[in-house]
């Protein structure tokens, strides 16, 4: 997989779920704590926090299809907590 094709990816998901993404709250200081990441260098948490944050959206994918429920629910989500 490309680069390119890693932000074509990531703009439709941007174009199809930004309401969705939009309104989950995540806890206060999460956008600090990323930039702190992002100049210390740290690929490793950064990489760490997209896969648990994939891993989080199949287990719900997943128990939501056994459930017979819709995996994107139509209620607003409630924030994140840490």
């Amino acid at each position: 997989m490309s680069k390119a094709d890693i932000e074509g990816f990531l703009q439709q998901m941007r174009e199809q779920h930004a309401e969705e993404i939009e309104s989950i709250l995540l806890p206060e200081g999460t956008r600090e704590y990323i930039l702190e990441q992002i100049e210390r260098g740290d690929a490793d948490t950064l990489m760490f926090m997209l896969k648990l944050g994939y891993l989080m959206g199949l287990q719900t994918g997943y128990a939501a299809g056994q459930a017979g429920e819709p995996s994107m629910p139509d209620s607003t989500p409630g924030p994140i907590q840490a």
